[in-house]
């Protein structure tokens, strides 16, 4: 006998067997039940979840030799042909391959009006309707909104948006909704029981499966069966995410513990490790996404039906952080991900991108509570500063009891450059929605100086001032200088202080201590690196 794949051999006979369409399952029993059979349906949902499987379920209630039946009884010929796609009277059409109006003139037109061969329902199915083209729905639109009585038409699609309305208007729908893994994962395990490999699986690597699949039950049971073919002994955790290239939930968790501790040593090895293995640095990038989006969730109390042992990592980790933090930590995640895209060097681009995400985490717990407690409300802009020549108005900060905004003060008077100084933490709030790297480029820099549209900005260490002379983070930086200031023509130039050398790897920076205020130091990025090795390698 010919082998069969395992998403066909365990494609559902009886409605009852459907994973994770219950909606559909009880609309369709109850309408078979109550006699009120539509003469159109149109199933709607991602690649894999069941909707070709439901109508030939359906196709199978209508035409059960034991009667028409809210559950057919899946062992009669009738019920047996339609599960072979044998049956004359279930016809299936690949609209991707009869995309034309001749095709579906042939096929369902000229045919329709025919009784039934054996049957008491002709049922067409169409699959991928949303392939038709625009003549060929016209043709069809007349036999679809009056077919004769004996005849059904089941349309299924991924792209519901590219069926015609006065197509959609006529047919019964239904939303075939993305499996969720927990589902996935136990018709998986039911698999492997049913194929003898009780005992040989580890029930971790099949909820990787299930997460991997993204709501696809096909797609899982596909990749199931790629393991059960590489597997010699057992499937495991590290056979699964080497065949599939996906970051497994220990190596994760691992990563978001070290970057709550700001262990860059831990970081750094984790990076290192996951190079010498061959991960994929931008899965990793992308799964890390994923995983502090599934924390949030988590945090906020959205339900999600997962396994008990994830549940707990869940619980766990989310007790981490707050809700603020993570969202934080997605936004650099997303931004790390998108850089590595065009990085020359994946590994560095890495390092650098968790770095950022640990000092960012650093530098929130050592802020002052009080400021923790202050929100802040950013302007759109701020008017442009006149020239030096002239004099012009001050704004300074006065706190309200919700909102942090810009109030003239009775008197004063400062310069072009001055201006920008006293609003130049309204800038940097602005730079931290629009890019965190450049953001923390920024910490260890101050506007010196405005030359005609020229703001000079010095700095205090040498790799914070080779960053911002890279083009992308220097357009960044111009744009939101641009926009806050509403100084179009405003451009910066990066200077390294005369009191700076380039420093060695690892040394803190002397100059930086002589002009920085307590709260820069709590971010300084030098010192900060080198205080991490220097108690990794004294511990």
């Amino acid at each position: 006998m010919a082998y069969e794949t395992l998403y066909r051999k365990y494609r559902p006979r009886k409605f009852a067997d459907v994973v994770g369409q219950k909606h559909v399952v009880r609309a369709i029993q109850n309408a078979i039940a109550s006699k009120r059979i539509a003469h159109a349906y149109l199933f709607c949902g991602q690649r894999g979840t069941g909707k070709t499987t439901m109508a030939r379920l359906l196709a199978m209630a209508l035409n059960c030799e034991q009667g028409v039946s809210p559950e057919p009884c899946g062992t009669c010929s009738a019920c047996q042909s339609i599960v072979k796609g044998s049956a004359m009277d279930v016809v299936e059409i690949d609209a991707a391959s009869h995309t034309g109006v001749d095709a579906v003139r042939e096929v369902i037109i000229e045919r329709v009006s025919f009784l039934p061969a054996v049957f008491r329902y002709k049922v067409y199915i169409i699959d991928e309707v949303h392939m038709l083209s625009t003549a060929a729905f016209n043709a069809l639109l007349k036999t679809l909104e009056e077919p004769p009585p004996q005849v059904v038409f089941v349309l299924a699609t991924t792209d519901p948006n590219k069926v015609p309305a006065t197509i959609r208007s006529r047919c019964l729908r239904f939303d075939f909704h993305p499996i969720s893994a927990k589902d996935i994962a136990q018709r998986l395990i039911f698999v492997l029981e049913k194929e003898g490999w009780e005992g040989r699986y580890d029930p971790t690597a099949v909820a990787l499966i299930a997460r991997t699949a993204r709501g696809a039950l096909r797609d899982a049971l596909t990749m199931l069966e790629q393991a059960m073919n590489f597997a010699d002994e057992a499937i495991t955790v590290d056979l699964v995410r080497s065949l599939l290239g996906v970051t497994d939930d220990e190596f994760l968790s691992r990563l978001v513990e070290a970057l709550r501790e700001s262990d860059v040593p831990t970081l750094w090895r984790l990076v290192s490790e996951a190079v010498e293995t061959g991960r994929d640095l931008h899965q990793i990038a992308h799964d890390l996404a994923t995983y502090l989006r599934e924390l949030l969730n988590h945090k906020i109390g959205i339900p999600t039906d997962e396994t008990e042992e994830r549940l707990s990592l869940l619980d766990h980790q989310s007790s981490l952080f707050s809700e603020s933090e993570l969202m934080r930590l997605i936004r650099a995640t997303l931004e790390l991900e998108r850089d590595l895209r065009s990085a020359a060097d994946a590994q560095l681009m890495l390092e650098i991108g968790l770095l950022n995400m640990a000092m960012m985490l650093k530098a929130r717990e050592e802020m002052p509570p009080e400021r923790l407690a202050e929100p802040v409300k950013v302007p759109p802009t701020v008017p442009a500063p006149k020239r030096q020549v002239e004099v012009i108005a001050v704004a300074t900060p006065t706190v309200s009891e919700t909102t942090q905004e810009i109030a003239p003060p009775p008197q004063g008077e400062l310069s072009g450059i001055d201006y920008i100084r006293q609003h130049w933490h309204i800038f940097l709030e602005q730079l931290k929605r629009t890019s965190m790297f450049a953001y923390s480029f920024l910490l260890n820099a101050e506007p010196t100086d405005l030359q005609d549209n020229q703001l000079v900005l010095t700095f205090q260490h040498a790799f914070s001032w080779e960053c911002v002379n890279d083009r992308t983070y220097k357009e960044t930086i111009e744009k939101c200088l641009q926009e806050v200031f509403n100084m179009p023509e405003l451009k910066i130039k990066p200077v390294l202080s005369s009191q700076v050398t380039q420093p060695t790897i690892g040394t803190p920076v002397d100059a930086a201590s002589a002009s920085k205020t307590p709260s820069q130091r709590e971010i300084d990025t030098e010192e900060f690196l080198a205080s991490l090795f220097d108690n990794f390698s004294e511990g």
